[in-house]
């Protein structure tokens, strides 16, 4: 018998037939929509509890490292990680029925100096005063001026220089995978707001091509990747909803100004919008969870909640569409 699609059949097709479990299932990864990820928290400093059922948890990367590990840069001088305060952590979520997700936060657009992989970016010095602040990086360096504390410094994100910075900083993401993080939530990535404190001087295209980097290394790396806090940039969600799984907001229900719109483009993708409010304003005033959720509501925001400004687990509103 002659089967159609098979070399050498006159007349037949020369591909065989499509079957269904032969389709592309698509990326491999959490990609919430709207209104699947209500249930989640987000916790970076003690007290930590995660003892309660959630969809997600969000949690620093650092600290959830299970036992001594190593990063390589193909330089002979690794990096050895040691265990962090959460250690277990991810195992113990991963047990629970169902599966709990854990995105684990890293910064990606700013340098602690006390974090084990500091040594590893050009222009480091263990001695804070000895890196340039208020005046210009030394030549070659990647570390900029301070943001907030003198141990944490920008980074330059820049198009032009980004090869210095590139092979270090997404050494993060291969820890991340390592350990078992089912994403990254990378943190710290609108030097182009604050260019003119950060001593390079970004530029909006340099925070939209940075973007776009950081979405394709954790793709890259099988990792669900959100965009944080892009959207109080121009036109930045719109060039990047697509390449995203997710977005996470901070403050954008603190005042009527209602920012949150501008997470509209991955609410239009149907891609969930992870809103944080905080219980005090900047000026420590507290501020109402119901109005907030209410301005998020208006938004179409569907998975946002309402924390403690520090990210405990001491408060936790979930906002209820």
């Amino acid at each position: 018998m002659c089967v159609a699609w098979l070399a050498g059949c006159g007349g037949g097709s020369s591909k065989p037939p499509v079957d269904a479990t032969d389709a592309d299932p698509g990326p491999q990864w959490w990609q919430p929509k709207v209104g699947e990820a209500k249930n989640w928290d987000i916790q970076l400093n003690a007290p930590i509890d995660v003892s309660a059922p959630r969809v997600m948890y969000d949690l620093d990367l650092w600290a959830l490292v299970p036992s001594p590990a190593t990063l390589d840069y193909g330089d002979g001088d690794p990096v050895i990680v040691p265990a962090g305060k959460l250690a277990g952590t991810i195992a113990q979520l991963h047990a629970r029925t169902p599966s709990t997700i854990v995105i684990c936060h890293v910064d990606t657009g700013i340098l602690d100096l006390t974090l084990p992989d500091a040594r590893k970016f050009p222009g480091y010095n263990a001695n804070p005063t000895m890196i340039p602040d208020q005046t210009a990086p030394a030549a070659g360096s990647v570390i900029g001026w301070h943001v907030g504390l003198s141990m944490r410094r920008w980074l330059d994100i820049r198009e032009a220089s980004r090869t210095r910075l590139v092979p270090i900083i997404f050494k993060r993401f291969d820890l991340a995978k390592q350990i078992g993080c089912d994403g990254v939530e990378p943190d710290f990535n609108l030097a182009a707001e604050f260019s003119s404190f950060t001593g390079f001087a970004p530029t909006a295209f340099d925070s939209y091509s940075w973007y776009a980097e950081i979405a394709k290394q954790g793709h890259d790396r099988m990792l669900s990747t959100g965009m944080k806090n892009g959207h109080s940039l121009l036109g930045q969600p719109d060039m990047e909803a697509d390449k995203f799984d997710w977005l996470m907001v901070e403050r954008c229900a603190e005042d009527s100004s209602l920012n949150c719109d501008n997470a509209r483009p991955f609410i239009n993708l149907q891609k969930a919008v992870l809103a944080i409010d905080y219980d005090h304003d900047f000026d420590n005033m507290p501020q109402s969870p119901d109005l907030m959720c209410g301005r998020e509501k208006q938004a179409m925001i569907a998975d946002g909640i309402v924390k403690d400004a520090e990210l405990t687990s001491k408060v936790r509103t979930q906002c209820v569409p």
